[in-house]
């Protein structure tokens, strides 16, 4: 299942790489016909919060006692390459995680290039690849920070032309003390509010 959704996922973002070179013209000002890029006026069009839990994926040492969830949230804005393609920006916080009597906790920024299916006017399922920068603290140990990969799912159902609920499930390796890269997983509900 992980394999699977790994090809899925990097296939997704394959094909959002590689859409802009099946473009065949380009407007005076030199982007390709029908999309927009981030520098451009009307790429950024979300924005939204997301509540949830993270689970770390750590095996606990014998006899002592771990717990391997914790909060999260993450908070982000987005826009659209074209209908299908797009990038989001987020901040994010997990953290509390119990190892053995020593508390980690972390907080990072991601990108991820977002491919999906528009499901009617604010409506979609989408699946997302791309990178943090997390740092993280583990209490009488010390921190680490660096980067690593992020990917995951996600759809979202539009109430209103500007208002959608969101729900997403994405996996991101994570640097914690001692240089060990885990997995965290996490699983979100969120609103999220697009401009029009």
């Amino acid at each position: 299942m992980k394999s699977l959704l790994v090809s899925t996922t990097a296939l997704a973002a394959g094909l959002a790489l590689a859409a802009p070179a099946f473009a065949q013209t380009t407007t005076p000002g030199g982007s390709m016909e029908g999309w927009r890029m981030p520098y451009e006026r009307g790429f950024w069009g979300h924005a939204g919060l997301s509540l949830g839990r993270a689970e770390v994926d750590v095996n606990c040492p014998a006899g002592a006692t771990c717990d391997d969830k914790s909060d999260f949230w993450r908070i982000y804005a987005g826009g659209r390459f074209n209908n299908s393609f797009g990038l989001e920006v987020g901040g994010l916080r997990f953290g509390d995680f119990g190892q053995g009597g020593a508390e980690s906790d972390g907080y990072g920024v991601d990108f991820a290039l977002i491919a999906g299916l528009p499901i009617g006017a604010n409506s979609a399922v989408f699946a997302k690849a791309g990178a943090l920068y997390a740092r993280t603290e583990t209490a009488g140990v010390g921190s680490q920070q660096g980067w690593g990969p992020r990917y995951g799912v996600g759809g979202q159902i539009g109430l209103t032309p500007t208002w959608a609920i969101r729900a997403d499930w994405d996996r991101y390796e994570v640097k914690f003390a001692g240089g060990n890269r885990e997995d965290v997983d996490t699983l979100t509900l969120g609103v999220q509010y697009t401009f029009r």
